[in-house]
């Protein structure tokens, strides 16, 4: 199915653009200059936990839209929990337990064979990444050299703006990233993206302290939902910030996440970790 012509986007991300596709369907096209296969990935990957049985859209075709590659997805009538939580702030701590739940559901599920190994990309783009001194990108290869196999599923880019609040249940997007890894690195990941120094392109347009608020009762749902180790959260966040610096980030968000990784470095002190033990003492 080709289609030549689009309305204004109803949303926009980093990689991608989305549209709406008729009365029943959306169109989230690659923006220029993305790799094509990335397509092909991210809908081979959201049918196979679609079957699986977890709460992710339909996918309803891979398309051509005005050159460039796209998915069609089941449209999902409501808003984001992002949007929500702007709404109503007073639901905020309802809605990250909900969160972290969601968040749980994936983690306790096996990963499709088909899924790729974290640990494989994270090494993968950690030697990608610039800027890391030598001793950083050994100290974050060190972390996932040191990793057993583990089949669990991570979606690693859950966060408010990426769930849609359906009428019959919420409904995680974006599953390009999904991976079989340890479920700590997922929700190291999540407290990255919900950091308000780094929250900019996932949950824009608001007073930085409301998104210290929403992550603070993450990590206060995430200590009353899971038994989390701060060993390993210290050791993936050394490795998750590292990742990401070979990501197409905004200056300021690169800054401020290279900053915390040198910060970890010299302190040995997780921000997750420590934020942990204060929700639960």
């Amino acid at each position: 199915m080709v289609h030549q012509r689009l309305d204004p986007p109803v949303a926009r991300g980093n990689t991608s653009e989305t549209y709406r596709w008729g009365e029943d369907a959306i169109v989230k096209v690659l923006r220029p200059g993305i790799p094509q296969e990335w397509a092909r990935r991210e809908a081979e990957t959201t049918r196979l936990v679609h079957a699986a049985g977890l709460p992710a859209p339909a996918v309803l075709d891979v398309t051509t839209v005005e050159g460039r590659p796209g998915i069609v997805f089941e449209r999902i009538a409501g808003a984001s929990m992002w949007d929500e939580m702007l709404a109503q702030p007073r639901e905020i701590p309802r809605l990250a337990y909900l969160l972290a739940e969601l968040q749980a559901r994936v983690n306790a599920t096996r990963a499709p064979a088909a899924i790729p190994k974290l640990v494989d990309r994270l090494r993968r783009k950690t030697r990608e990444a610039p800027g890391l001194s030598s001793t950083e990108r050994t100290a974050a290869l060190a972390v996932l050299d040191r990793q057993t196999p583990d089949h669990s599923l991570c979606h690693f880019d859950v966060h408010p703006n990426n769930v849609l609040m359906g009428p019959k249940q919420p409904i995680i997007i974006d599953w390009f990233d999904a991976a079989a890894g340890n479920p700590a690195a997922d929700i190291v990941r999540s407290s990255l993206l919900m950091w308000s120094d780094a929250a900019a392109g996932h949950m824009p347009c608001v007073d930085p302290s409301l998104i210290d608020f929403v992550h603070h009762h993450y990590i206060a749902s995430v200590a009353r939902i899971r038994d989390v180790d701060d060993g390993d959260l210290l050791e993936w966040e050394v490795a998750v910030m590292a990742s990401r610096l070979a990501e197409p980030l905004p200056d300021s968000m690169r800054h401020a996440t290279h900053e915390a990784l040198r910060a970890l470095g010299s302190s040995r002190h997780t921000r997750l970790g420590l934020s942990l033990r204060q929700v639960t003492s």
